[in-house]
């Protein structure tokens, strides 16, 4: 196939004004397998040639191996596992990317800040985190290979609903998780993904809110994709990397929790029941860490609350109240 066959399937693409420069000259040497001029990038781009020589560079600052060859430019080495922005085609401006920063869960404090009029949703991601965070303050783990990102969505709904996103969010992982691996996980309460072996994921969520409404709700999303940490009862997705697999799982989770995020919205139970549908504990029995009883899961109901039962009685047992004892 020729380059020329390249451009023109490209160019159907590039009608989406969100595709940057770098996004295409990437496709366009990976597709190739004879060095690609700047000049023909320039035309068939509508750029200059300075403009394509800057975005390669760029690339090649960012760990790309381009070479510069007589006759055209040359992917020599890729970046298979790479999480920056323009790796996600139309997608690149939902993305603020940090090679190695203390938490994406602080970084997105700041974006909440910034954000522009008529944004919706933002997703803070690190290669590396110095200082990740999980519930009650406790340090995450983050390891090589996993996932480490914050959603920042606009939220709109009254505190008492908060619990939903989370919800919404713990589903798209285990939908993603499960096709991407083949494997089965599930979802645990109050704020996990765990496969038959252990935890693979954690979501921490905080709010910002004014008169009983959410403005805006963060989401930081830990993943054990490859690797895991030397903690009891924790798994990883995968038994060892695959390339790209981390741009896929991200991508794939951005447009699943979209579609499971309208499930919110209204006043019905439809969240709770495809929740519950995914759960792995239902009508076992567990200890209470913090009182030290023991109690049966029931599920949880459509505002994320734990119904649990205790001499034939049930409750609800709001998230915050206590942890159970997991194996």
């Amino acid at each position: 196939m020729t380059f020329a066959f390249y451009f023109v399937n490209l160019l159907k693409i590039m009608v989406n004004k969100n595709l940057s420069t770098k996004y295409f000259i990437l496709q366009a040497l990976r597709k190739s397998s004879t060095p690609v001029s700047g000049e023909s990038i320039a035309q068939e781009c509508g750029l200059s040639r300075t403009a394509v020589w800057k975005a390669v560079q760029a690339l090649v600052s960012s760990g790309y191996g381009i070479e510069s060859l007589a006759n055209g430019y040359v992917l020599q080495k890729d970046l298979t596992d790479s999480i920056c922005p323009w790796e996600f085609g139309a997608k690149e401006n939902l993305f603020c990317y940090y090679g190695t920063t203390d938490s994406t869960m602080v970084q997105a404090r700041k974006v909440v800040q910034e954000i522009q009029s008529g944004e919706k949703l933002k997703i803070v991601i690190a290669d590396k985190q110095t200082k990740g965070v999980g519930q009650k303050g406790r340090s995450w783990k983050t390891t090589k290979g996993s996932l480490a990102f914050t959603l920042v969505t606009k939220s709109d709904l009254p505190i008492l609903y908060s619990r939903r996103t989370v919800m919404a969010c713990q589903i798209a992982l285990v939908n993603v998780l499960r096709k991407n691996s083949g494997r089965n996980f599930f979802v645990r309460w109050p704020n996990d993904v765990w496969s038959e072996e252990g935890k693979v994921c954690g979501v921490l969520d905080e709010l910002y809110s004014s008169g009983g409404i959410c403005s805006w709700q963060n989401l930081g999303v830990g993943i054990n994709v490859s690797s895991r940490p030397s903690i009891k009862n924790t798994d990883s997705v995968f038994k060892k990397a695959e390339p790209g697999i981390r741009r896929k799982i991200i991508g794939d989770f951005i447009t699943e929790f979209e579609l499971v995020k309208k499930e919110i919205a209204s006043d019905t139970e439809n969240i709770a029941l495809h929740w519950n549908s995914l759960c792995m504990d239902r009508k076992k029995e567990f200890y209470a860490k913090d009182c030290g009883i023991k109690m049966k899961f029931i599920g949880i109901d459509s505002y994320g609350s734990a119904i649990v039962e205790k001499d034939s009685v049930c409750r609800a047992i709001p998230f915050g109240t206590f942890s159970f004892e997991k194996n």
